[in-house]
């Protein structure tokens, strides 16, 4: 069985190679006269340590052949430059170019260290660009698209450390003299507890509104966040989860009132995905992650049926603890079968507690580091099992019965996992090994957190859906790699444009086959029943 439901991945075909070299973070525009720009930097490796090259591409023909049309400016580390890392390319209401690029992170992550944001501008359709704008204002990282906002400003997102928390806040800078000179007008999301970063600003209902759609940092089933203003980013409504997890979210509204989101999926199957709809409507809904590569699992005699098999991963990822002072509830309705052996065939796990329990056919068992505490059941017949956490005390119930405990101390292990390979640093349940099988009628999880809004999910298999229903109906995927790709799967910094008649072109970059250190530009053409 596929990863998902939906995919365009067929549509996929390269469109850019620059021999031994990485091409990295591809951002597109079309100019008045109809040509595609491209900017993207051409590196030495995906975390450069030689040079980059700040390099526009150009097409005629609506992006079927690329060529060379300029080098903006280059960075050279051995002469002590400063590393090039993300361009973007805007094309502006008074018909002028800019692109904007940030440099390296360590020297202007934090709002005490001086801005490393340049600009370059051109007022030729990019024939020509000016130098580059160094001392413009723009603090942080990772900035977003400039784009003009409905007040008449021109607008820049980033984000940046607030030494007070110590965590990312995404803040939006704006110049009301046409870009020379910026500004810090607001702080977009911060709460000290969320790594909210990588935002991008959409314009909605007509160009009156602003909406930022934001990578949150920490993933391991975090998802993405988005913020409202109704005054052009002087004021910002509370940053609300969205039912998908995206890095470098790119946004943009469709001509047909939705926003499509894409970017790299960390909370699901392996890619760059997309996402269209109602971003109002949807915010506040959570929509657990499904497997992460291929998996078989389906839907038979009133259970959700995992069968195990080598390089297979069937595992359902879920919102994890504020920290290991939140109280959780976990349980699970299930039976195990084991083709061989006693191996565990199915886990459940907490991250934050870094609590694992590994569920086979004849034991359930819970461990920390070598130590393993086993009970002894029949697990081949129907049982309840949950892991229950309150105040440090870890219970582990079968059928109601406390039948396993230990003691969680307040040093909590990191949630971060962007794509799911250690199970205890995620909350999860599913396939544990490559044998045998199990079977789920229902799956119940809550969690009280101590400052952050409790929350709380329910699945039955007598539902006639998967656990990721929403994942699997409105996720679609772009382009795939292969979980196994060297040195690890590398792609999700994407770009696009709306075609007149409904399509979309997009452009990512990816390291699928390449090897390692490499990367080209790919292309994909998503028609508008693609994203209907």
């Amino acid at each position: 069985m596929l990863i998902h439901t939906r995919s365009v991945a067929r549509k996929v075909f390269d469109i850019w190679r620059s021999p031994g070299r990485f091409t990295k973070n591809p951002d597109i525009v079309v100019a008045p006269t109809g040509r595609y720009l491209l900017i993207y930097s051409d590196v030495d490796a995906h975390w450069s340590l030689k040079n980059q090259i700040l390099t526009l591409l150009a097409s005629d023909d609506g992006g079927a052949t690329w060529y060379k049309h300029r080098e903006i400016d280059q960075a050279d580390l051995s002469a002590g430059d400063e590393r090039l890392v993300t361009p973007r390319l805007s094309l502006l209401a008074d018909g002028r170019l800019v692109v904007i690029v940030d440099h390296d992170d360590d020297e202007h992550f934090h709002e005490d260290q001086e801005p490393g944001n340049w600009l370059y501008w051109s007022h030729d359709g990019g024939d020509t660009w000016s130098e580059a704008q160094r001392d413009n204002g723009i603090g942080g990282f990772e900035p977003d698209r400039v784009m003009d906002l409905p007040d008449g400003t021109l607008g820049v997102t980033s984000h940046l450390m607030r030494g007070g928390s110590q965590e990312f806040a995404q803040v939006l800078w704006t110049s009301e003299d046409r870009g020379r000179t910026w500004t810090e007008r607001s702080t977009i999301a911060h709460d000290g507890y969320h790594r909210f970063c990588e935002g991008a600003l959409v314009l909605i209902d007509a160009g009156r509104r602003l909406a930022c759609v934001m990578r949150e940092n920490h993933s391991g089933g975090i998802p993405s966040f988005v913020a409202f203003s109704n005054d052009s980013g002087h004021n910002w409504s509370e940053p609300k989860m969205l039912p998908f997890a995206l890095h470098r979210p790119y946004a943009k509204q469709l001509t047909d009132g939705r926003v499509m989101v894409t970017g790299r999926n960390v909370n699901g199957g392996l890619g760059t995905y997309a996402w269209a709809g109602d971003l109002e409507a949807e915010a506040g809904r959570y929509a657990i992650g499904g497997p992460r590569r291929k998996y078989a699992a389906e839907l038979k005699d009133g259970a959700l049926v995992i069968h195990n098999r080598p390089e297979h991963e069937c595992r359902y990822t879920l919102l994890p603890p504020e920290s290991s002072f939140s109280a959780v509830d976990f349980e699970a309705a299930l039976r195990v079968e084991a083709s061989a052996g006693h191996a565990a065939v199915a886990f459940m796990s907490i991250s934050r507690l870094g609590q694992l329990l590994r569920i086979a056919p004849d034991h359930i068992a819970i461990s920390r580091g070598r130590h393993e505490a086993r009970h002894p059941v029949d697990m081949t017949a129907f049982h309840r099992v949950g892991l229950h956490h309150r105040r440090g005390w870890l219970q582990v119930k079968l059928d109601g019965e406390t039948v396993l405990s230990r003691c969680v101390f307040r040093e909590e292990r990191p949630a971060n996992d962007f794509h799911g390979g250690d199970p205890a640093r995620r909350s999860q349940f599913g396939q544990f090994g490559d044998s045998g099988r199990s079977y789920w009628r229902a799956v119940s999880y809550r969690l009280g957190n101590p400052e952050l809004n409790n929350f709380a999910w329910r699945w039955g298999a007598s539902s006639g859906e998967y656990p990721d229903q929403y994942q699997r109906e409105r996720m679609i995927q772009i382009h795939a790699n292969h979980p196994a790709q060297k040195p690890w799967p590398d792609h999700g910094y994407s770009s696009w444009i709306q075609r007149e008649d409904g399509g979309v072109y997009l452009v990512d970059y990816s390291n699928l086959g390449d090897v390692a250190d490499t990367a080209h530009l790919i292309g994909v053409n998503i028609e508008a029943e693609d994203i209907a």
